[in-house]
């Protein structure tokens, strides 16, 4: 699947919390397109964020933190 994910399917996919990634859309770290109160977010902005995980730059991951939760 090449289209642009749902704010739902790219928390999911980053491993992060729907509140985390929408804080972060609001601050422009994630780029996105909002269509009313829907967020749109490329698969190729996923996959930078993934990339800066790995490399422990950027975004860190909030998955394993049960507080965040």
């Amino acid at each position: 699947m090449n289209g642009p994910l749902t704010a739902q399917e790219a928390a999911h996919e980053l491993g992060y919390h729907i509140n985390y990634l929408y804080r972060l859309l609001k601050q422009g770290t994630v780029k996105a397109q909002q269509f009313n109160r829907v967020w749109m977010i490329d698969r190729q902005e996923v996959e930078r964020i993934k990339a800066l995980q790995g490399k422990g730059v950027g975004c860190p991951r909030h998955l394993n933190n049960p507080s965040f939760r």
